[in-house]
């Protein structure tokens, strides 16, 4: 009996040394903690700021003269994107008639600030991606449109690829080239808006 007893407790003793040995294996952990994503950002400015931005505010503009202003375009975000150009509003005002503007056949001289002007029709633009900054259109540039103010259309997707921190320039040169209806533009106004925008993907 006691031979018995004895190998049934060296069995046991065996048994728990076993089970023991297989929960005994090595082991380690690491931790990944702290883990967070922050949304980047679009933020367009127009000559260092995200106020309205006037660039041409002149009197006087005459046949075969030509204004240039450039905007000052830059990306003060922290992602890339594709500049684009919406919303271009324009108009021209008649403000009273001269008699060389009669003289001419202004059909709009009863309409005084009617919107009726014809500068719309007499002023010509080059719009461009001026590189080198220079206000005026090289033949490596990018032109955006060139034509009569009247045919600028209300959007271009010009999908200008501008980088976070990045700064591009838009020029705009008007002119206005001479004709035989100039004198019908005498006195009259051009209005217009332009409104940029900054998207993460082209075509937005």
């Amino acid at each position: 009996m006691k031979k018995i007893l004895s190998s049934l407790i060296i069995i046991l003793v065996l048994s728990a040394l076993t089970i023991s040995a297989t929960r005994a294996y090595f082991s380690d952990t690491e931790t990944s903690t702290g883990n967070r994503i922050a949304a980047g950002t679009l933020d367009l400015n127009l000559e260092g700021g995200n106020t309205n931005v006037v660039k041409f505010d002149s009197v006087g503009i005459m046949p075969d003269e030509t204004k240039s202003g450039t905007w000052t375009i830059h990306n003060a975000g922290s992602i890339d994107g594709y500049l684009d150009l919406h919303n271009i509003t324009k108009g021209s005002d008649e403000n009273g008639c001269i008699d060389s503007e009669q003289a001419a056949g202004d059909s709009s001289c009863g309409n005084p600030g009617s919107g009726e002007g014809e500068l719309l029709d007499l002023l010509g633009v080059k719009l461009f991606v001026d590189t080198n900054h220079n206000n005026i259109y090289d033949d490596d540039e990018t032109m955006i449109y060139h034509g009569s103010f009247n045919d600028l259309d209300n959007n271009y997707d010009m999908n200008l690829p501008l980088a976070a921190g990045e700064t591009k320039y838009i020029t705009m040169n008007i002119s206005w080239p001479h004709s035989t209806k100039d004198d019908q533009g005498q006195g009259d106004t051009l209005n217009f808006g332009l409104t940029f925008e900054l998207g993460q993907t082209a075509g937005q």
